[in-house]
């Protein structure tokens, strides 16, 4: 049986020889283990060998971070409590995908995109609303006959052709027979992004006077913010399609330094500003070359770029 120990230490050589950049801890304590950077993709990656072992508030919390991050999430195991996941196969995980370690390393690698889909209620595929909508069209048939031909309703097939519904691999098969046209597609995972953010600034229902004091403050300088939980960071705060990778300390000295590490490397990664944001009165300027802001000091700034400015000017001080 795969060892957890023995399963990090192959992600790693993975995302390593495969991946542009990353920022990866297994730590356990967080949403997710990894953020990968692939240009013009980013990924947020969570591992569990089982990957019904992923807990539904971990679930939860990362779908609320990706789409700040503009990350798309991914959970990464090798087994759901029933089998084996095969190479080429994703699973959906409550609107996250989930595959085994080969299939990513194909992904990253450029060499293979999975191509069947399982979620509750069947075994799907993707195909191209384009073509079949085209080959429909040019051999004169309607909505209603490809229907009847393959066994769904014209309803299924006008969701088909605007995309917004998959086909089991069974109809998906009978249409390309109908049509005489190849349909199915690979699925790219990595065009995608999590679901839309919950609307910001929602205030969670606990929340220490010094979080509610940060929050108040970066609101009223135009600020989204988004309170955060197993995340190497307290809150996100957001301006300007900027996003500050935030820490909320009281005192400095509860920091956990292997968090700040993390949090130091995530920043790279992401090409974002990490930042702690502490309520004692002002002392050091950084840790760990990442700034450190008073709430003190805070609280007298008019201007988000003056912000900005000091943050910018305590990186590495």
């Amino acid at each position: 049986m795969l060892s957890k120990g023995k399963y990090k230490e192959e992600i790693l050589e993975v995302l390593d020889s495969t991946a542009h950049e990353h920022a990866t801890t297994f730590d356990d304590v967080y949403c997710f283990d990894s953020i990968v950077d692939e240009g013009q993709t980013r990924i947020a990656i969570k591992v569990s060998i089982t990957i019904d072992d992923v807990k539904s508030q971990t679930n939860h919390e990362l779908r609320r971070i990706c789409p700040i991050l503009r990350c798309t999430p991914l959970i990464i195991g090798e087994r759901t409590r029933k089998g084996l996941l095969q190479d080429g196969v994703v699973h959906m995980r409550v609107n996250v995908s989930a595959m085994n370690l080969e299939t990513l390393r194909q992904m990253l690698e450029g060499r293979h995109l999975p191509s069947v889909l399982v979620k509750k209620g069947g075994i799907y595929v993707t195909i191209s609303a384009d073509r079949l909508k085209s080959a429909r069209e040019s051999q004169n048939l309607s909505r209603g006959d490809v229907a009847t031909g393959v066994g769904v309703s014209r309803r299924a097939v006008y969701e088909y052709e605007r995309g917004t519904m998959n086909p089991t691999i069974d109809v998906a098969l009978h249409l390309e027979e109908l049509l005489g046209t190849q349909l199915i597609e690979p699925i790219n995972l990595l065009q995608g992004q999590a679901e839309e953010p919950e609307a910001p600034n929602a205030e969670p229902r606990k929340l220490s006077r010094f979080a509610r004091k940060t929050r108040g403050v970066l609101l009223r300088l135009g600020f989204n913010s988004t309170i955060t939980q197993d995340a190497p960071f307290d809150m996100l705060a957001s301006l300007r399609h900027r996003v500050f990778l935030t820490c909320l300390k009281q005192p400095l000295q509860r920091l956990d330094k292997s968090r700040l590490v993390f949090l130091a490397k995530l920043a790279d990664v992401l090409d974002e500003q990490p930042a702690i944001i502490a309520s004692e009165k002002p002392s050091i300027k950084s840790i760990d070359g990442i700034p450190v802001v008073y709430l003190e000091e805070l609280v007298n700034i008019e201007d988000p770029s003056d912000l900005l400015l000091l943050i910018r000017h305590r990186r590495g001080a």
